[in-house]
């Protein structure tokens, strides 16, 4: 397997629209590619679309778009729009594909509406063209350096797309996933189809969710020129809305909310696709009366947090209705406190330390959201009576975002000299471990997540004015070297010898295959690529294994990508 690297080559709104064309999987006589067309004025009415390729494709499958006609020894294939896509805004329009071919994949050229716009190159992935990147202005070319981090983030987006259960839309772009989970939550009542896989298993553990909806909120808010520029807000949007909508489902009523969907042993015992699985999986509720009051309150940031991306964005309507779940998850933590360790007892991520800091969590996001200042207040109350001061940043700590949170809402020295002495043992020289190529090494188990979310919470406080040429260097280090300033790249589909192991069990499967442990033992790479996933990462001596079986290495999951996607956002925005 072969991946391209995006190369920036156009503007939306030049003379010649450019068309492009991805390959980003190649195994000898089967492929998988991504066009991406610019839009440079508004489609009403339907479009078409020709692929002509340099020599014959056969059992082609594409997603948005549907075959009309196949000509020229199966050269030209005629695509068309599928009805609800029919009318295409300004912007870039972007497709996958799997096809057959003899040999190593074609190159591709493409007519859009009639038009030739652009051309493949020849399929070597050496001289492929790819989508254009312009500001919102549709003037100036995003330039990010050494990496394309305009193609990170994109593919970041579509790792949490791959992760997806329940009913997939109509536009899904993830051609092995299928349809799955329908049974989920019908034990209490509930339609909990949806929501995402924690990681490369099938569990859906929502303390670990909830943080990454609420981190990934946070970026999307506080680098919101980024995804705008890059054009991929809206994208963004519906994928946290994906979980969000399935968060608000599992609050079945005010002090009733499902914390996790599964059994981890039964669940860990089965190496197969999702839509396979035949096992029971139950929703496990907490309640007034057996309460867990870090995983409610860590929902209720997540929700609060995404409120103000869908305000922001021009969607007050489901803003207010994700604010009214907010407040009530966190009256519930607030007024029956537990860890929900001791009631989902066989949850992979309890918390460790206190569950403490998700009140002040909440409530700080909840006053950011609400401009309440009876949350505000609670949430200063209780940064002194939890230390919160202390730090810590992970989907078990909140402490060091608390302080970033409460600083810029504030203004408050206290929270800005709490972040800044937290930090200062994370930059180089402060005391804690790094590797010998750079890269800050604080837990074996995903040591790339860690890096990622001290990097996010760095950007962050240099937005705030806080020691910004440092802790804008020091990020930038850390995300480059897990773009391949180590040597290769640790995000699946992306870069120089980027990992093709990852571990993953939907990554794994053939979609028309058997798939069982005996897959999982195998050495070959991955049948599909799980493009976008950061994966656990190296030692403290930068050894890496791309090995499916070493879940500390190689394991994938969503709050890994969370920090990360905020950081390369934040990489965009610096070149605005």
């Amino acid at each position: 397997m072969r991946c391209s690297v995006l190369v920036l080559l156009a503007v939306l709104g030049a003379a010649q629209a450019q068309s492009y064309y991805e390959i980003v999987g190649d195994w000898g006589n089967r492929f998988q590619a991504n066009v991406f067309i610019p839009v440079t004025q508004a489609v009403n009415g339907g479009w078409s679309a020709t692929l002509k390729f340099d020599k014959a494709v056969y059992d082609l499958e594409i997603w948005r778009a549907q075959v009309v006609n196949i000509r020229e020894g199966n050269t030209a294939w005629d695509l068309s729009d599928m009805g609800w896509n029919a009318n295409l805004a300004v912007g870039t329009y972007d497709m996958t594909f799997v096809a057959n071919t003899d040999g190593s994949a074609p190159g591709m050229r493409l007519w859009f509406n009639g038009q030739e716009v652009g051309t493949g190159g020849t399929g070597t992935g050496t001289t492929t063209t790819q989508r254009p990147v312009t500001n919102p202005g549709g003037v100036n070319p995003i330039s990010t350096g050494a990496y394309n981090y305009v193609e990170v983030l994109h593919k970041s987006i579509l790792f949490y797309e791959a992760q997806r259960a329940g009913h997939l839309p109509g536009d899904n772009r993830i051609w092995w996933r299928r349809d799955c989970c329908y049974g989920d939550g019908s034990d209490v009542e509930l339609d909990l189809s949806g929501g995402w896989f924690d990681a490369g298993d099938h569990l859906k553990l929502h303390f670990p969710l909830s943080f990454t909806i609420t981190v990934l909120s946070w970026g999307m808010s506080e680098f919101k020129r980024a995804y705008d520029a890059a054009l991929e807000m809206e994208r963004a949007m519906d994928s946290i809305k994906w979980v969000t909508d399935y968060l608000m489902a599992c609050h079945k009523s005010k002090f009733e909310f499902v914390a996790q969907v599964g059994d981890t042993g039964a669940d860990h015992a089965f190496w197969g696709k999702p839509q396979d699985m035949t096992m029971h999986r139950p929703a496990k509720m907490v309640t007034s009366n057996r309460p867990g009051h870090d995983v409610v309150g860590e929902t209720a940031a997540a929700l609060a947090a995404a409120s103000i991306v869908f305000r922001e964005n021009g969607n007050s309507g489901y803003a207010d209705q994700l604010l009214g779940h907010a407040r009530d998850l966190f009256e519930f933590a607030d007024t029956y406190r537990g860890g929900y360790a001791s009631v989902v007892t066989d949850t992979p991520y309890p918390s460790f330390g206190s569950p403490d800091d998700e009140l002040v969590w909440a409530a700080a996001w909840l006053h950011r959201a609400t401009g309440d200042a009876s949350y505000l207040s609670k949430a200063e109350q209780y940064y002194d009576q939890f230390g919160i001061g202390n730090g810590g940043f992970s989907w078990d700590e909140k402490q060091s975002g608390i302080m970033l949170v409460l600083y810029k809402d504030t203004n408050k020295d206290k929270y800005k000299n709490d972040i800044i002495n937290y930090l200062s043992r994370k930059m180089p020289g402060g005391g804690d471990t790094y590797t010998p190529k750079g890269m800050l090494w604080l837990n074996e188990w995903g040591s790339c997540r860690h890096s990622a979310n001290h990097a996010f919470l760095a950007l962050v406080a240099a937005e705030l004015g806080i020691n910004a040429n440092q802790y804008r260097s020091f990020a930038q280090q850390q995300i480059n070297y897990m773009l391949g300033d180590s040597g290769r790249s640790l995000v699946v589909g992306f870069g120089n010898n980027p990992p093709v192991r990852p571990h993953h069990r939907a990554a794994t499967c053939p979609v028309d295959g058997h798939c069982d442990w005996n897959t999982y033992n195998s050495w070959d790479a991955n049948a599909n690529v799980l493009e976008g996933a950061l994966v656990g990462g190296p030692d403290q001596y930068d050894n890496y294994s791309d090995d499916r079986s070493n879940f500390h290495t190689n394991e994938v999951a969503v709050d890994y990508n969370a920090g990360f996607q905020g950081c390369v956002a934040a990489l965009i925005q610096m070149a605005l």
